[in-house]
């Protein structure tokens, strides 16, 4: 190959290569934690969302002037004579501009109004749905039914437009693997979760086995048995599921440091990836605005995102959001 064409082949390969970058950094200090968020979502104008699981405060960001806002907060509640914070591991909005919220700590979805997301009077979330024990990564379909994950059950729940409680719709079966260091376990089959663009499947983020699953919804709106999409090594730590604009499903692969496509037909491939320094820091979930990409980095000190002094403190940006650009 001529001189020309290598630099030709390099320019293009370069075009094509990702460029990750932070958006915003919520915990300056990020040994201390100040601040921890799990799931990053967007509204029908491309701001986006993400909830605290220190202070309960839910934040809104503007990509193009990217300061927190508090909009919103889930409050703590006293739980078998204790004060437990909510722990919201996902959060969507619906076609009517409501942000629904989980919390495994409750058992429930909580929800606040569209009306109510107001920097100047932060709302408390409602109770909206009950019964959702392991609450933690959710999605809604066409009809406005909402589906929640158990996490480490691999159940997966249907809560009706109306609310109150729910039901088992769906179960991924159980499975538990020592993570490389020989004594952590990883035992959450059922993680985060995304329609497709037509509504009538359901991918399911198993963080346990490094893999995606496909429910599909029949016309009785009953699940399928769930098929096995992709499991793969590039998959260790698999959550939070998004589909870019071209159809394909990128996937943060936290332990890993990680995020990852999977096409339609199965294929795996890393989109980004980086050591404990960042910008992708235990990366748990992607939601599309356009063609840009937003990760939420809840920074836990894990396999790839382990630091030399064990923990996360000697390098690296903390809970952020992380935004990947073509």
């Amino acid at each position: 190959m001529s001189i020309a064409c290598l630099l030709a082949f390099a320019a293009t390969a370069h075009a094509q290569s990702p460029k990750v970058s932070i958006l915003v950094d919520f915990d300056p200090n990020s040994a201390a934690q100040t601040v921890i968020v799990e799931t990053v979502t967007a509204d029908q104008q491309g701001l986006l969302y993400v909830c605290d699981r220190v202070t309960g405060n839910v934040l809104r960001i503007d990509p193009k002037n990217p300061k927190p806002v508090v909009v919103g907060r889930v409050e703590a509640r006293e739980v078998d004579g204790k004060k437990v914070q909510a722990n919201s591991s996902g959060l969507i909005f619906n076609q009517q501009g409501d942000l629904f919220l989980t919390s495994g700590s409750f058992k429930e979805i909580v929800r606040i109004r569209k009306g109510d997301l107001n920097p100047q009077k932060p709302a408390i979330a409602q109770t909206f749905a009950t019964g959702t024990e392991g609450a933690n990564g959710i999605a809604f379909d066409k009809q406005g039914n909402l589906y929640v994950t158990g996490g480490r059950n691999g159940k997966i729940y249907r809560v009706r437009p109306t609310g109150g409680a729910v039901e088992d719709w769906a179960q991924i079966e159980l499975h538990t693997r020592t993570l490389a260091d020989g004594k952590t376990q990883q035992a959450i089959p059922a993680n985060g979760i995304i329609f497709d663009v037509p509504g009538t499947t359901l991918y399911v983020a198993d963080t346990a086995r490094g893999a995606v699953w496909k429910v599909a919804v029949g016309s009785d709106g009953k699940a399928g048995k769930p098929a096995l999409m992709a499991q793969s090594p590039l998959l260790e730590g698999a959550d939070g599921p998004a589909f870019d604009p071209k159809g394909n499903l990128w996937v943060a692969a936290n332990e890993r440091n990680a995020i990852v496509e999977v096409t339609p037909e199965g294929k795996v491939r890393d989109v980004a990836k980086n050591d404990s320094r960042g910008p992708l820091e235990f990366p748990t979930s992607v939601v599309f605005v356009g063609n840009t990409a937003y990760v939420s980095n809840f920074d836990t000190p894990r396999r790839d995102n382990l630091a030399a002094d064990g923990k996360t403190s000697i390098d690296g940006i903390g809970a952020s959001i992380a935004q990947i650009t073509p």
